[in-house]
């Protein structure tokens, strides 16, 4: 959510109404994309609501109203003291919202605004709670899909971290259906975006969240997101197609562990990811295991109270306390010949091992890859392994996945593979060159593009790039020498690129072209 702003009069009496004479609409806190938030006086209890609104200026459908008021209902359920609860679910005066209690603190993303990066130890205090309680939804059959720093919230008066915004998750259970998610909202922050989620994948699963929660803990200790751009389309593409970045290359005081675990929850596919939210928690406690033995509330309250206040733990000592530090014990020559026969036998093992394919794609769309009777589907920058069986002929066929452009792929004859095959879906496949311009149009006007234009290879791209796209997508194209680019707005006016062969990286075939309203002629 926003700084607070001013409410429409309307809104304000119309939630009143809504509400009925126990309640009192004092103010409008928060305006976000799809809701906005008040602050509501509890008359018979005595204590402050947090109501949020679905924003009435949004085209919303019925089934849309109906899917929110049945997740907001799933997530009430969610009993967890790192959840913010709901109260109720509520509709009337043509507004629907729920209620929550009201947090006296603010939002990890206020903090991360103020404090910049964190140390490790106070981005461990934050998210270890948080990883349990989504780990409690998750178990429940929901995942959340818009997790961020602006719904992660430091409570203050209580002392701990709590996970907001559930209303907008999705049931994983069968209840929920397919119905609802044909027609449901369209959630996700690009900066928190799963690769799956951007490509618009009906069929999110806990792993989402898991990438989410990764690039939120990458901003925490480094300070920003791992992606970044000058538009949304850029970052979101930068999501599916780019790898991402280590914590500890861009700061160095993050540890390698850490960092190693931040990578693996940023992994492209979902199943290079951790498996579920106790996972990661045991991944990130194993090198931070605290001195005494603490109950999971209390270290979570002492977390939340050690991150608000700016305060650093005591480093740990290692050893026995108050004990001398014992010394290794050196290795003799009786060791050493007793390790030679094994690793002579490990050197032999390597050698009759069973072969194994790994399989990468390059690029910048999803493949659908069979083989062994099998198909899979692989995120871009996405790899899967499979064991082989010794001297038996294997085929793999891979296809591109998109609506535009031409139809890309190919098939690889594995005839005795030995040890580790890697094969990899690249524009060099054996039958062609090929190539995937990437458009930014800064002309003003929507554009409609012609690859090869002038050659025997022209082809429309059946598509239009509207004014201020950064570096959209437009599928594959076969790719010679003198290839061309050509963008035509609606005005007649047009440019052309001329010669791309030379330009075009080698292995995804990406070649970046800006039309500026200038070059239009």
């Amino acid at each position: 959510m926003s700084a607070p702003t001013s409410a429409p009069e309307g809104t304000l009496a119309k939630l009143g109404r809504a509400l009925g004479p126990k309640y009192e609409v004092r103010r409008v806190v928060g305006s976000g994309g799809f809701a906005e938030v008040y602050e509501v006086w509890d008359k018979d209890l005595e204590r402050r609501l947090a109501v949020k609104v679905l924003r009435p200026d949004v085209a919303w459908t019925s089934g849309m109203i109906e899917r929110f008021q049945r997740e907001t209902r799933a997530a009430a359920r969610l009993e967890h003291p790192n959840i913010l609860p709901i109260h109720f679910v509520g509709e009337g005066e043509g507004l629907v919202y729920y209620a929550m209690p009201f947090v006296d603190g603010m939002s990890l993303g206020e903090l991360l605004k103020r404090s910049g990066a964190l140390p490790a130890e106070r981005a461990l205090a934050i998210i270890i709670p948080i990883l349990e309680a989504l780990d409690h939804a998750h178990k429940a059959g929901l995942i959340h899909r818009d997790i961020k720093p602006d719904n992660i919230m430091l409570d203050t008066a209580r002392g701990r971290p709590l996970l907001v915004d559930f209303g907008i998750a999705r049931r994983l259970d069968s209840e929920a259906g397919a119905a609802l998610t044909q027609t449901g909202l369209v959630i996700g922050t690009p900066h928190y975006m799963s690769p799956e989620q951007a490509l618009g994948d009906p069929n999110l699963g806990p792993r989402s969240d898991l990438y989410s929660l990764g690039c939120v803990l990458f901003q925490m200790v480094t300070g920003s997101p791992p992606f970044d751009g000058e538009s949304s389309q850029q970052v979101v593409g930068k999501h599916i197609a780019d790898p991402p970045p280590a914590a500890s290359d861009v700061n160095p005081k993050v540890p390698r562990a850490m960092s190693d675990v931040i990578l693996r929850c940023l992994a492209k596919q979902p199943s290079d990811r951790y498996q579920s939210a106790g996972e990661v928690i045991a991944a990130l406690e194993s090198d931070h295991r605290p001195s005494t033995v603490r109950s999971r509330a209390s270290a979570a309250q002492a977390a939340t109270e050690l991150l608000v206040s700016g305060a650093r733990t005591a480093p740990r000592t290692a050893g026995r306390p108050g004990g001398p530090t014992a010394k290794p014990r050196r290795v003799g020559w009786v060791v050493l010949a007793i390790a030679l026969p094994g690793l002579a036998l490990g050197a032999g093992a390597l050698f009759f091992r069973q072969p194994t394919l790994v399989f990468e794609n390059r690029l910048t769309d999803m493949v659908a890859v069979q083989v062994a009777g099998e198909e899979r589907r692989i995120l871009p920058g996405g790899s899967f392994s499979l064991k082989l069986e010794r001297g038996r002929r294997l085929d793999l066929s891979w296809q591109l996945v998109s609506r535009l452009g031409v139809s890309l792929g190919d098939t690889i004859a594995l005839a005795q593979p030995r040890g580790t095959v890697r094969l990899a879906a690249t524009a060099r496949p054996t039958h062609g060159a090929y190539f995937a311009p990437v458009i930014t149009n800064e002309t003003g006007r929507p554009l409609a593009i012609t690859v090869n234009a002038g050659l025997a290879g022209s082809m429309r791209c059946g598509c239009t790039v509207p004014p201020g796209a950064v570096r959209m997508a437009i599928g594959y194209y076969r790719l010679f020498e003198n290839s061309t680019v050509r963008a035509e707005d609606d005005a007649g006016h047009s440019a052309t690129f001329r010669d791309l062969g030379r330009q075009v990286e080698a292995f995804r075939g990406v070649v970046g072209l800006l039309f500026r309203a200038r070059d239009m002629q």
